[in-house]
């Protein structure tokens, strides 16, 4: 094998981890916006929630946010789309700073000192 083939391969899989990560970065995104949606909707199943919008985000963030905003709403609380994209890009700060850190239960492996 050649260098050049290496590289690419060692790129392919880099890539690949890249999107695993970006993966679990986002679900964990996803969960935090449950579970402060849960909080500010008064509703009672964080996790049953949870699952509903993880249904949405598979579709895109776009559906993602139309359904909160429906859901909300619904609540009769009115709130600008631009509050709404401000928490979704702060919990994916918190959600990557947690996996960056390897907190457990979020999808990070625990380390074994």
């Amino acid at each position: 094998m050649s260098i050049g083939h290496n590289m690419s391969r060692a790129r392919e899989h880099a890539d690949a981890h890249e999107d695993v990560l970006f993966g679990r970065i986002c679900a964990r995104r996803n969960a935090l916006l449950a579970q402060w949606a849960t909080t500010v909707l008064d509703l009672q199943d964080m996790q049953a929630y949870a699952e509903e919008l993880a249904r949405a985000a598979a579709s895109g963030d776009e559906e993602l946010l139309n359904r909160i905003r429906e859901d909300f709403r619904a609540a009769g609380i009115e709130v600008m789309d631009a509050v709404l994209q401000d928490r979704m890009v702060a919990l994916l700060r918190s959600a990557t700073a947690e996996l960056r850190r390897g907190e457990p239960g979020h999808g990070a492996r625990e380390r074994r000192d």
